[in-house]
Order: C-alpha cells, then sequence, then structure tokens
C-alpha cells in the first residue's frame, strides 16, 4: 500500500508540473518513474505491474473508443500512405546504418529499426485529446494514420519473434467472431441496462479488456493491437452512452494510464545511459529526421495545413519501442548497451516531439 499511496502522490505531482507547462503528462509520469527507480529504493511490487498492464491496454481501448468507421472509411487511402511513410522511412534509414556503419549484426539492425520506428498511439492520443474534449475528423484522420504506424510495427515484431500456433490462430479466429456479434449484442446489453445503479455497462467493459490481457498473456502474443481494435468495434455503442464515456476517461486518464507511464520510468538505468549518450543522440538524430521527412511528405499531399504538427507528433514513440527493445534484450539479440540507447531515444524523441508540438500549437 506504501508503494501505491507514494505512486499516486508522484502522479498527482507530475500532473501539476505538465499542467504548468502544457506539456503531455506522461513524459513527466515517466521521468518520476526513472527518478524513483534510480535515486530511491523503490520496490517494483507485483500490483503495480498488474495495473500499468491493464492501463496500457484500457489506453489503447478508449483511443480506439475515438475511431469513426465512416471517418477511417473515407480516409483508409491517406491512413495507409502516410502510416506506411512514418514507420518505412526510419526503419530503413536505421537499418542501413546500424548495420553497414555502425556493425550491428543483421537482427540487432532489423530489431532496432523497427524499436526506433514506432509512433506510440498511447502518447499520440492524450496530445491530440489535450486541447479538446474530443477529436475532430481531422484528430482521427491523425490516430488512424499512427494506428498503421503501430499496426505495421506489431506485424514486423510477431513475423520475427512470435511462433504462430494452434493457441494463437485460435485467439484471432475467435476475437474475429466475438467481433462481427459484439455491437449488437452490446446495444441490447447496454439499452436494457442503462441507468442501473450497479454500473453493469462499466463492469462489461473492464471485463473484456482484462480478458484480453489474460487471454494474450497466456497465449504469449502482444495484446494492444487487440484492445484498440476493440475499442474500434464498441465505439458505436459506447460514444451513445455519455455517462459511461466519462467514466471510463475518468478511470483510464486518472489513474491507469499515469501508472502505465510511471511503469515504464522506473525500468530505465540512468548509468547506462550516461554510458552511452552518443549512440542515443545518433539514434535520435536518424530516427527523428527520417521519421519527420517520411510523415511530412506524405501528410502534406493530404492534410496540407497540418503536416509539419503531424510529422512532429508522430516521432513519439513509447510502447512498442520499449516491447521491441525489451523483446531483444531478453532474446539476448540486444546486450545492455543497445538496449538502454533504444530505450533512451524513444524516451527522448518523445519529449522533443512534445516539445515542438507545443511550439507547434501556438504557432
Amino acid at each position: 500500500m506504501n508503494e501505491i499511496f507514494i505512486v499516486t502522490g508522484l502522479i498527482i505531482f507530475a500532473g501539476l508540473v505538465a499542467i504548468k507547462l502544457n506539456i503531455t503528462s506522461a513524459i513527466f509520469e515517466i521521468l518520476a518513474g526513472c527518478i524513483v527507480a534510480n535515486f530511491f529504493n523503490f520496490s517494483n511490487v507485483e500490483v503495480i505491474n498488474v495495473l500499468a498492464d491493464f492501463g496500457i491496454l484500457a489506453l489503447m481501448f478508449f483511443a480506439g473508443l475515438e475511431i469513426d468507421f465512416d471517418v477511417l472509411k473515407k480516409n483508409v487511402k491517406s491512413s495507409l500512405v502516410i502510416g506506411s511513410a512514418s514507420f518505412l522511412s526510419p526503419f530503413l534509414a536505421v537499418f542501413f546504418i546500424t548495420l553497414y556503419f555502425l556493425s550491428f549484426t543483421f537482427e540487432q539492425a532489423l530489431l532496432t529499426g523497427i524499436a526506433l520506428s514506432t509512433t506510440s498511439i498511447a502518447i499520440v492520443y492524450p496530445m491530440l485529446l489535450n486541447s479538446k474534449e474530443r477529436l475532430d475528423d481531422t484528430g482521427k484522420k491523425i490516430l488512424s494514420a499512427a494506428m498503421v504506424v503501430d499496426l505495421l510495427s506489431m506485424i514486423a515484431i510477431s513475423l520475427l519473434f512470435s511462433d504462430l500456433t494452434i493457441l494463437t490462430i485460435g485467439f484471432i479466429l475467435a476475437f474475429v467472431i466475438f467481433s462481427y456479434f459484439i455491437p449488437s449484442l452490446g446495444n441490447k446489453l447496454f439499452a436494457h441496462y442503462k441507468g442501473n445503479a450497479v454500473e453493469f455497462e462499466f463492469k462489461i467493459i473492464l471485463f473484456l479488456i482484462l480478458g484480453i490481457g489474460i487471454a494474450g498473456e497466456a497465449i504469449g502474443i502482444e495484446t494492444v493491437l487487440f484492445a484498440f481494435i476493440l475499442g474500434v468495434i464498441t465505439s458505436g455503442v459506447i460514444v451513445g452512452h455519455i455517462k459511461l464515456w466519462d467514466k471510463l476517461k475518468g478511470i483510464t486518464f486518472g489513474f491507469l494510464a499515469p501508472i502505465f507511464f510511471f511503469k515504464v520510468g522506473t525500468i530505465i538505468n540512468l548509468a547506462a545511459l550516461y554510458e552511452n549518450v552518443i549512440l542515443i543522440v545518433l539514434f535520435v538524430t536518424i530516427c527523428f529526421t527520417s521519421k519527420y521527412v517520411g510523415t511530412y511528405i506524405t501528410t502534406k499531399k493530404y492534410i496540407p495545413t497540418q503536416a509539419t504538427y503531424i510529422a512532429t507528433i508522430f516521432n513519439s514513440r513509447l510502447s512498442l519501442g520499449i516491447v521491441a527493445a525489451t523483446v531483444g534484450y531478453e532474446l539476448e539479440i540486444f546486450h545492455e548497451g543497445i538496449y538502454a540507447s533504444i530505450i533512451g531515444s524513444v524516451i527522448l524523441s518523445s519529449i522533443i516531439a512534445s516539445m515542438l508540438t507545443k511550439r507547434t500549437c501556438k504557432n
């Protein structure tokens, strides 16, 4: 309980700093976790790990709720083009430079390219929502393109490191079938139990999110994308229930997501970051510049007035970049130096993107 109390207090403080500086609170929640893990003897308790895992799933689910199927269908071409360019431009740049100039092995170069090519919806979504209660059509277009980047990142990681087992195929098929029936079933259930005192609709949503996480952990697959897709599928049901929407938003952004970002900060080793500062600067320069150029050129064709903003905000990397780096470290593809460099680059590029986005919004 002491750890939860300390974490909650630090999250509140991080939120106050973020409000004062007008920068997304996720950055300061990560920094808070990093500070307590490196300078104070903070014990990493299981309840924080569980809440952090639930937090990223809840955040991805809520992001999915913002996707309008009509907007998605209308802008599928622009989303695919922008998202593909935003992923491939830094991936190719990082891959070739690490392979031919930094003497990385093929696997190291490949996985480093994937880790530094991501665009984190977990960061992009709060940034988009920072100044608005709900996303407009342009915001939904941006989020759809960011989803494509994350989708490509997940496919790349899955192809490299996931074994296609019978359980995996069964989970995907079950999810597809479930997705087909949930809109009509959800409408009937929510209409019948709307306004009840036991918050039945709210409990169903939490149960579904937890179910995806537990099933994914048991099978051994990354469930972040499934949580996002579940949000997209159920958006037509939930957006019509304003009170339910507000409750989900409150628990996600007020409690669960901040714990996830705090947990991310606790895995950063400052000593390893300091020893590899030159490599971090090189990584950030390559991945930030290449992603900015690739995203800007394609966005200029479809959303010309927002090209600079989108090219900047898409340099926000977090969850999947950290996942890719961690997978590489656990499989001994990366040694601690490369691992720390990738983690540092992911965090630093997100901070830079957040600060530049603030200036872009002012201009």
